[in-house]
C-alpha cells in the first residue's frame, strides 16, 4: 500500500503540463520509482469521408502524432539521474474510466494530476477520479512546490488516517521530511449556542485531553518511532475542516497535505467523507497527497466494471 513504484501522470495538453512534467523529474529523483507512464486520453472522434477526400492528410494517427509531441516535451523537460523507466501514452475515450481502468491495470501505486488554481479547469474530473481510483492522488498546483520537508498529516484517528500517517513514514524515508499531524474536533456547537470554543478554556482542555489521549493509542499501532511527532488540534464547528487543514498547512509553512480516504458500500455515496475533495479545489495552492486503500478500491472497481 504505501510503495510508490509505479507512477502515473495525467496531462491534458495545457499549460499545466510543464508543472506537472517538472515536479515529476523532483519527485523521481526523491522517491526513485520503477517506472513513470505520462498519460493523456483524447476524446475519440470520426473524420467524415468526405473530408478525408478533400484533405487526405488528416487521416494520420493523430494519438500517435500527439504522444510523439509529448515524448519531445517530456525528453527535455524530465532528465533524472535515476534508473527509471518512463513511458509515454496516448489513449482515446472517457478521461475518468480511462484514467480508473489504466490505474487498476498497470498496478500504478500513484497518480499525479495537476490541481489548477490560475489556469482554466475546475476540477471536475479529479472530483469523479477521487473517489473510485484504485492508488494513492497527490495533487499538484501550477505554482509547484518542488520541495517535501515538511508533512501535513490529517488526524481524525480512523483507519484512513492511520494510512495517511504510514505514507507520511514512507515519505520520510525517502526525503527526511518532518511530520506534523493535525486534528480538527468536530463540535456541533448549534447544539451549544453558548459556546464559544476560542474562549471556552475548559472546552479547550477537555479537547486536547481526548486528542492527546486518542493520538497516544494510535501510536502504538504503529512501527515507527514516533518520539519527535508533532501534533496539534483545533476545533471545528462549522463543518470547514478542510479550511482548518490549509490553513495549518500554510501557517506551519508545510509543503504537502496528505489526507485518508475510504470507500463507502452504496454505490451512489462513495466518499465516506468530503474532507479529501474539498482540499482538492482549485483555491488551495498547496500539494495533497490523498492515500487510498488499494486493497479496498480493487474490489469496488470489479464490482462497477466487471
Amino acid at each position: 500500500m504505501y510503495k510508490l513504484n509505479h507512477i502515473l501522470v495525467c496531462l491534458d495538453l495545457s499549460e499545466m503540463d510543464d508543472s506537472l512534467i517538472r515536479y515529476t523529474r523532483f519527485l523521481v529523483n526523491k522517491i526513485m520509482p520503477e517506472s513513470v507512464t505520462f498519460l493523456h486520453v483524447m476524446k475519440p472522434y470520426d473524420i467524415p469521408k468526405e473530408l478525408l477526400d478533400t484533405f487526405p492528410e488528416l487521416d494520420e494517427p493523430v494519438p500517435e502524432i500527439i504522444r510523439e509531441e509529448l515524448q519531445e516535451k517530456i525528453s527535455e523537460q524530465c532528465h533524472t539521474g535515476a534508473d527509471v523507466k518512463i513511458k509515454v501514452e496516448v489513449k482515446e475515450g472517457s478521461p475518468i474510466e480511462t484514467i480508473v481502468k489504466f490505474t487498476q491495470k498497470n498496478n500504478i501505486t500513484l497518480t499525479l494530476m495537476g490541481k489548477k488554481v490560475a489556469y482554466p479547469g475546475n476540477g471536475g474530473i479529479i472530483k469523479k477520479v477521487l473517489g473510485i481510483i484504485p492508488s494513492s492522488v497527490l495533487l499538484v498546483c501550477e505554482s509547484g512546490y518542488e520541495r517535501i520537508e515538511n508533512l501535513l498529516v490529517r488526524m481524525d484517528f480512523t483507519k484512513a488516517s492511520e494510512m495517511a500517517l504510514q505514507m507520511a513514514f514512507r515519505l520520510k524515508e525517502l526525503t527526511g521530511a518532518n511530520i506534523a499531524c493535525h486534528h480538527t474536533h468536530k463540535l456541533p456547537v448549534g447544539y451549544f449556542p453558548q459556546v464559544n470554543p476560542e474562549k471556552d478554556e475548559k472546552l479547550q482542555k477537555y479537547v486536547e485531553k481526548v486528542s492527546k489521549k486518542e493520538f497516544e493509542k494510535l501510536k502504538k499501532n504503529l512501527k515507527y518511532n514516533t518520539d519527535d511527532l508533532a501534533f496539534s488540534f483545533s476545533i471545528d464547528t462549522e463543518n470547514e475542516e478542510d479550511l482548518i487543514l490549509y490553513r495549518q498547512a500554510l501557517t506551519t509553512g508545510a509543503d504537502m497535505i496528505i489526507i485518508g480516504s475510504t470507500l463507502k458500500s452504496d454505490l451512489a455515496d462513495i466518499l465516506t467523507d468530503v474532507s479529501p475533495e474539498k482540499l482538492a479545489a482549485p483555491n488551495k495552492n498547496i500539494p495533497v497527497f490523498i492515500v487510498n486503500d488499494r486493497s479496498k478500491a480493487m474490489v469496488f472497481l470489479k464490482r462497477i466494471f466487471q
